[in-house]
């Protein structure tokens, strides 16, 4: 009985604590920074920069309502697993990872090829 009573109590006390990510669309990203996501949407523009590649979603720059990216790094993985990422441009994706904010634009920086899911 006592261990029933102590059941019931740690419930209470300790919350349960979820890890997954809630699915937003892409052009939500502004209501969801600090938060992990899977944003889905349309990548409508690569762009490679110094330090790695653009994909912004749903608009080309400066109107994406998201930017992913894929630091210098770490192109090969997401190379060997979609190939040339210039080439899923007009493709519907889903990026799993923590929405910042640079200079006012939402973005997610991807940590490996398994945080993008190309459709």
């Amino acid at each position: 009985m006592n261990f029933f009573k102590y059941s019931c109590l740690a419930l209470f006390l300790f919350p349960t604590v979820s890890f997954s990510s809630v699915e937003i669309s892409s052009e939500d990203a502004a209501f969801h920074i600090g938060e992990s996501v899977i944003a889905c949407g349309t990548i409508q523009q690569t762009t490679r920069f110094r330090r790695g590649v653009y994909l912004n979603m749903d608009k080309p720059y400066p109107h994406q309502s998201l930017t992913l990216i894929v630091w210098e790094n770490d192109i090969n993985n997401f190379q060997n697993q979609f190939g040339e990422l210039s080439n899923i441009t007009g493709k519907e994706v889903c990026a799993q990872g923590t929405i910042t904010q640079y200079k006012g634009r939402n973005q997610i920086s991807l940590g490996n090829a398994y945080s993008l899911k190309v459709d």
